[in-house]
C-alpha cells in the first residue's frame, strides 16, 4: 500500500488596511485568500490549542478511537452526571496496536483520537447533550473531538474502498472477554443465523456485509469472524502466554442473557449503516488481565491488530498492507 499524506485545506482571512485596499471607499475590508494545503506527516501527532485532544494522523483505512482514558480536569468544565469510569490503558492499547501495525506493514500507520479530558468531564462517545452537558468550553472540546475523527475518515474514504474503526472502550461485566458490538442488540443475536442475516441494515459494518462473498452471520460469528479470529490467536509478552475469549465467536454466538455492550454514538453515528464506507466495531475490554499491565495490553493490541488484518482482508478481498 502506498504511502499517502493527509491534505487538510484552511482559508486564511488577511485585513488589508492599506489605503486603496478596499475600494475608492478607503476603508479596511478583509479578503479571503485562496484555500491552502497543509500537508501532515504519517506518525505525526496534531494536538488542539490546549491538549484535550490528539489525532495521530493515519494512511491507511484504519482509524482508532480513545474516548475514555483522559486524565484532564479543566476547572472551567463543570462535572458530568451519569457514567464517569475511566478505561484505563485504552490509549496505551492503541498506542500498541499502532506499534505492531507500523512493524508488520513496514511503515504504515492507522488514524487515532484521543480524548485526553477526565470522562468526568467529557464523554464524546455520546452525543453532544449527554457527552458535554451543556458546558461551553466541553461543547467546544466534543466539537474538535469530533471534527478530528470526521478528518480521519475524510481521508479513508477519499482514498479507500472501505474503512474500519475501532471504538476502543472497556466494560466491568462478569464474563471476562472481549465484547464486540457492530450495534446488534442481546435479542438479534439470539437468532438462528437465517433470522440473524435480516438485521445486516442495522449494523455499523453493512458496507463491509455486502461486500463480502460471506453471509452477513458468517462475518459477525464465523469461522472469519473478528471474535473467531481473535480468540484463534496467541501472544507471548515477556514469557507469559496471552490469549483472550470474546464474544460474538462460533462458540459463543450469542451473550446468553449476560450483559453486552453492542455500541453507542460513535457507532451509531459514522458506520456504514449511514451510506458511509466506515465498518464501525466496539471492541470493550475489561481491566484485570486485559489492560491491567504492559503485557496484558501488549498482547492483546498484538492480538487485535492480527486478527483486524486477517478479518479485513477474508472478507473484503482487499490487502490491508
Amino acid at each position: 500500500m502506498e504511502m499517502k499524506q493527509l491534505l487538510i485545506r484552511f482559508n486564511i482571512l488577511l485585513l488589508c488596511f492599506a489605503v486603496g485596499c478596499g475600494g475608492d471607499s478607503g476603508r479596511a475590508t478583509q479578503s479571503v485568500l485562496p484555500a491552502q494545503e497543509i500537508i501532515y506527516t504519517p506518525g505525526e501527532i496534531i494536538n488542539d490549542g490546549q491538549g484535550y485532544v490528539s489525532y495521530r494522523v493515519g494512511n491507511t483505512p484504519v482509524i482508532i478511537t480513545v474516548p475514555h482514558d483522559g486524565t484532564i480536569k479543566p476547572t472551567t468544565f463543570t462535572d458530568r452526571t451519569g457514567e464517569t469510569s475511566r478505561a484505563i490503558n485504552t490509549r496505551k492499547l492503541a498506542e500498541q496496536f499502532a506499534y505492531f501495525f507500523n512493524q508488520n506493514s513496514n511503515g504504515l500507520f492507522p488514524h487515532i483520537i484521543y480524548n485526553n479530558i477526565s470522562r468526568a468531564k467529557l464523554d464524546p462517545d455520546l452525543n453532544l447533550t449527554d457527552g458535554a452537558q451543556g458546558n461551553t468550553y466541553a461543547n467546544m472540546t466534543y466539537g474538535t473531538y469530533h471534527s478530528f475523527l470526521q478528518t480521519a475518515i475524510d481521508s479513508v474514504e477519499a482514498n479507500f474502498d472501505a474503512g474500519i474503526l475501532l471504538n476502543l472502550v472497556e466494560h466491568t461485566h462478569s464474563n471476562q472477554r472481549v465484547e464486540l458490538g457492530y450495534l446488534l442488540t442481546e435479542y438479534n443475536l439470539s437468532q438462528t443465523d437465517s433470522q440473524l442475516n435480516s438485521f445486516a441494515p442495522n449494523s455499523s459494518i453493512l458496507q463491509l456485509s455486502a461486500l463480502s462473498s460471506s453471509s452477513f452471520a458468517e462475518i459477525i460469528r464465523g469461522y472469519n469472524s473478528l471474535g473467531n479470529l481473535l480468540i484463534g490467536e496467541s501472544y507471548n509478552s515477556n514469557d507469559t502466554n496471552y490469549q483472550f475469549g470474546a464474544v460474538p465467536t462460533s462458540d459463543n454466538p450469542n451473550v446468553d442473557g449476560v450483559d453486552y455492550i453492542s455500541g453507542g454514538y460513535t457507532l451509531a453515528k459514522y458506520g456504514s449503516h449511514n451510506g458511509t464506507n466506515i465498518n464501525a466495531i466496539n471492541i470493550a475490554t475489561p481491566y484485570v488481565d486485559f489492560r491491567d499491565n504492559a503485557n496484558a495490553y501488549r498482547a492483546l493490541a498484538a492480538i487485535i491488530e492480527k486478527s483486524i488484518k486477517m478479518f479485513y482482508e477474508s472478507n473484503l478481498e482487499l490487502m490491508l498492507y
